[in-house]
């Protein structure tokens, strides 16, 4: 493509990241049992969740806030286990680069190392690390800057050779607060439910497509119940059996539409969820056995929205009158390509510490994804799976595994480029665990959405300085050149050499493309008509 005029700043910018790194902040809060609980005999189980998060973009600096919960299972010593949940908040700040214009910082918080530490029966002292990953993703002008004070009629004159390309850009959509109220009865094998002990959400996006304006998704909020079973005492208190705790995982649909402006339906998202609010419950069913749990909790999900926009590269430039040279750069940018998902299953073991405790009570996990590359023909990811097996010896005594589990899943490459980037996460649709004589044994069904990029990199111009005062020599003769072009040449070659212009050529010629082939007529600029009408 090739411009001659001053309007050339059209589509002259491009969304480059010019950050990407990780800071981390660690949090730690004091908690005390409210009254009504039990005091702790041994803790479970501990994890964390990130709730409602902000950021602020400052200098080079990215300050962020939010709220962290944090969620124990415990066993008290008289043989029951009890959970609580409580709050933090958090904020910190960590350095980026390249900030200046206008620019999108992109704010993912994560959770790692978390623990809890008793310091008695009542208190407790829990930790995690934020991961604060930040990106700067900055809109940068593309077009040449140019040196030599030139009028607008001179700049007008210049020539530019441009390139269209795709590159990424990025937006972002929201639905906040989205009320869930749902009844999940057991299975008739099952015990009845005397109380819930604990309810931990997991949710995830399944689909997600972008339409005009708008997204639609569909996911799963995987439920991991933890109750009391309903038993039968003996009237002898002597002889009271140990309390029996059941668990149970069901899948709750999601679906809905969220209102994006902007986004086209070649636009690809990539969307996390988040729940809040969480209320729970045994209830009685039709029959009036109380063999249901009663859930209500909000649901918010955020999106980030890719799409891909043509702009204008200058990748050579000349101008007619004087001299000039060209400063050269190697932009980097990205094109979003397309977002797919998968499933697999990982094992994992563990020994056990005492054969003792030979029952499984509840087995929980979490997944992330920390690599991918491409191997021949295939995807590879790479992660680790935390895992927190619940065990009893039967006497309403209980104790905790907690180990990792690291994993490979590898999935059809496809048009996967050589240089690429990628957004993934991981999660557990489904975990069960067994035991033999020796170790624990832990079966995982891992859930895997991504998006891929391919990287590029292209010279364009960034600087043409031109001389004023080395004006283009026109030397007396001729009116016409005849050009015996090469295989190699195009009619922007020949145009540069000769400091005319394309069009200028093309009319001399006759020719309405950039068509090289055998002799061509190069007029003289500025020399009025023709000397001979005719070149043998």
């Amino acid at each position: 493509m090739f411009m001659q005029n001053s309007e050339n700043d059209m589509g002259h910018s491009v969304l480059i990241k010019t950050f990407e790194g990780a800071g981390t902040k660690e949090v730690s809060t004091e908690y005390n049992l409210p009254d009504y609980l039990p005091d702790i005999n041994r803790l479970l189980k501990v994890s964390a969740k990130i709730g409602e998060s902000s950021k602020y973009l400052s200098a080079d600096m990215l300050e962020y806030d939010g709220k962290l919960k944090f969620y124990i299972v415990y066993a008290t010593s008289d043989g029951n286990i009890r959970s609580a949940e409580f709050g933090t908040d958090f904020s910190g700040e960590t350095a980026v680069s390249g900030a200046a214009g206008d620019c999108d910082i992109l704010f993912e918080p994560g959770i790692a190392n978390v623990s809890c530490r008793l310091q008695n029966p009542r208190k407790l002292t829990a930790k995690a690390k934020i991961i604060a990953k930040a990106s700067v993703l900055c809109r940068t002008s593309t077009m040449p800057a140019i040196s030599g004070r030139l009028t607008s009629e001179e700049e007008a004159a210049l020539q530019y050779r441009n390139r269209t390309v795709e590159s990424i850009c990025e937006t972002t959509a929201e639905e906040l607060s989205t009320p869930i109220s749902e009844d999940l009865e057991i299975d008739a094998s099952m015990p009845a439910i005397e109380d819930v002990i604990a309810v931990e959400l997991d949710p995830y996006i399944t689909d997600m497509r972008a339409g005009e304006n708008k997204l639609s998704y569909k996911g799963d909020i995987v439920a991991n119940i933890l109750y009391l079973a309903k038993t039968e005492q003996p009237a002898e208190t002597e002889n009271a059996m140990p309390p029996k705790y059941v668990a149970f995982s069901r899948k709750i649909p999601i679906s809905g539409e969220i209102e994006a402006q902007g986004v086209t339906d070649s636009c690809i998202p990539f969307a996390s969820v988040r729940t809040d609010g969480l209320e729970f419950r045994p209830q009685e069913n039709n029959f009036g056995e109380s063999r249901t749990v009663e859930l209500d909790f909000d649901y918010s999900v955020f999106a980030r929205v890719f799409c891909n926009e043509e702009n204008e590269i200058t990748t050579d430039m000349y101008s007619t009158d004087f001299e000039s040279t060209e400063e050269t750069e190697t932009l980097e940018y990205d094109t979003v390509l397309y977002t797919k998902a998968f499933n697999f299953t990982a094992d994992g073991s563990t020994p056990r510490d005492d054969a003792d405790f030979d029952e499984i009570v509840a087995t929980t996990a979490t997944a992330s994804v920390e690599n991918a590359e491409k191997q021949g023909g295939k995807l590879v990811f790479s992660g680790t799976a935390d895992v927190s097996v619940i065990l009893t010896n039967g006497a309403g005594v209980y104790q905790s595994r907690n180990y990792s589990v690291p994993f490979r899943a590898q999935t059809e490459a496809g048009r996967i480029p050589d240089s690429f980037g990628y957004v993934a996460e991981a999660f557990v649709m489904s975990a069960a665990s067994r035991l033999d004589e020796n170790s624990i044994y832990s079966d995982l069904e891992i859930f895997i959405p991504y998006v891929i990029f391919e990287k590029h990199k292209q010279e364009m111009i960034r600087q043409s300085n031109v001389y004023k005062d080395q004006p283009i020599s026109r030397k007396a003769g001729a009116s016409l050149t005849l050009y015996y072009p090469t295989a190699e040449d195009t009619l922007w070659d020949v145009a540069k050499k000769y400091r005319t212009t394309v069009p200028e050529i093309m009319a001399a010629n006759g020719i309405s493309a950039d068509a090289v082939s055998g002799v061509l007529v190069i007029p003289k600029r500025g020399s009025g008509a023709p000397k001979y009408s005719k070149v043998i």
